[in-house]
């Protein structure tokens, strides 16, 4: 029997979300604190069976792998934990000291199995790979997702060029170069994140009067947007443009990067207008 491409989303994600909320709609009610005793057996079984178990039929004859209903019942276990008391149940806590290690071990086994696998497999297809083309294809085959991969993978690489990396010692400006000593790039880069720090500084205290949970939030925001700023200025001497013998790899910071063939180049045109009818990729920030 062929497996479907997709599964019934609205099945598999839908009716679990039902039950969830459903659930957590009953333990504030006044009848569940009338019958807390029967009616936290019920909830449990629904969210830690029904729920699951709906996923699990809803996605076995898809392409999506059935090991994915750990993330229904790790869910189903975390809304659990949330409105019922471990310790006013047996059935709880016996799951929360004893199945949740356990399943919580396996996963992290998993992962780091999937991702060895994956770490290994991108070796061999790229070598030459920089970091963060590296990245992004042991997340996309450790998650199976491009998108959602690229966006895992772009978070890993600010914190690693921000923090770790260092000018790439390769660049012998005919076939490794870069462009942002004559750009003067760094230096706006530069500039905008100590107007950053000066600001946040002020936003915090003035915030803080009014809400100091208000405050911190807004300030963590822009210490990490501090952070971005760093790992694209390190970015920029640390990932230069390649010139290889049938293309080129063109590599701004973390803003964007472009692989051109050289076969695929009709003409060299500079214009501040964007192509109109072409597929065209924006490498600036």
């Amino acid at each position: 029997i062929a497996r479907a491409k997709k599964p019934n989303w609205t099945i598999a994600l839908g009716i679990p979300l039902l039950i969830f909320l459903s659930c957590v709609m009953i333990s504030f009610s006044s009848i569940f604190r009338l019958h807390h005793d029967v009616l936290s057996n019920a909830i449990l079984a629904d969210l830690l069976i029904a729920a699951p178990l709906i996923y699990f039929l809803a996605v076995r004859k898809s392409n999506v792998p059935t090991r994915t209903v750990i993330r229904i019942f790790i869910l189903g276990l975390l809304i659990t934990g949330l409105i019922l008391k471990a310790h006013s149940n047996p059935i709880l806590l016996f799951i929360k000291t004893w199945i949740s290690p356990v399943i919580e071990l396996w996963v992290i086994f998993l992962v780091c199995k999937r991702y060895h696998v994956a770490n290994k497999q991108a070796k061999l297809e790229n070598k030459k790979a920089d970091f963060l083309m590296h990245c992004r294809s042991v997340m996309f085959l450790l998650i199976g997702n491009k998108k959602m991969g690229n966006i895992i993978s772009s978070e890993i690489a600010v914190m690693y060029y921000a923090f770790f990396s260092s000018r790439d010692q390769s660049i012998d400006n005919q076939t490794k170069f870069t462009s942002y000593k004559q750009n003067g790039l760094p230096l706006v880069f530069a500039a905008i994140a100590s107007i950053f720090v000066i600001e946040t500084i002020g936003m915090h205290f003035l915030l803080a009067i009014w809400n100091r949970s208000i405050a911190w939030i807004i300030t963590g925001l822009s210490i990490y947007t501090c952070i971005q700023l760093v790992g694209h200025m390190r970015a920029l001497k640390a990932r230069p443009i390649i010139i290889n013998p049938d293309s080129f790899e063109v590599h701004n910071g973390l803003a964007g990067d472009a692989h051109i063939y050289f076969d695929n180049i009709e003409k060299i045109e500079a214009s501040c207008k964007k192509p109109r009818r072409r597929a065209f990729i924006k490498i600036a920030l």
